[in-house]
């Protein structure tokens, strides 16, 4: 059996020290094929990746030389369903015909304006957090990004 690949944002069981049992962890860390550190969706405690304890790997070593997880997520997780919901009911507040505005970073935006971000696609201003800075909402998440920034005179 072939061991499963693995990477930064997929779920693992792994030992969770502070809860002192099996625990979802998320993976933050992967060097080679071997997780190294992981974050515990119970308590948010991050820390070096152990397997469930009496877990073994293929060569029969025992739980910190494991370099396979004992669970691997498909699709998607709780967190990006919830935050693609959320941004599901800020879209659904925006009419059909009105039309997101074209992102710049000199561009100033308001709370609640739909923004047309080159990468990130449609989002809306959720808040603005400074002279320069905004959050908006996109499907995958929120992003603080610049506005009101004074050109370069070259």
């Amino acid at each position: 059996m072939a061991p499963l690949s693995v990477g930064p944002g997929d779920d693992v069981d792994a030992w969770c020290g502070k809860c002192l049992m099996v625990m979802s962890h998320r993976i933050i860390a992967v060097v080679g094929s071997q997780i190294k550190k992981v974050e515990c969706l119970t308590c948010h405690a991050i820390h070096a990746y152990k397997s469930a304890p009496g877990a073994k790997n293929e060569r029969g070593a025992s739980r910190n030389a494991v370099d396979v997880p004992l669970r691997a997520s498909k699709g998607k997780t709780p967190r990006a369903s919830r935050v693609e919901s959320e941004w599901n009911v800020f879209m659904a507040e925006k009419a059909p015909e009105h039309q997101a505005r074209p992102y710049m970073v000199t561009e100033s935006f308001a709370i609640t304006e739909f923004v047309e971000h080159p990468i990130f696609g449609v989002g809306r201003v959720l808040e603005i957090t400074g002279a320069e800075k905004m959050v908006v909402i996109f499907k995958e998440g929120r992003k603080t990004l610049l506005c009101n920034r004074v050109p370069r005179v070259p």
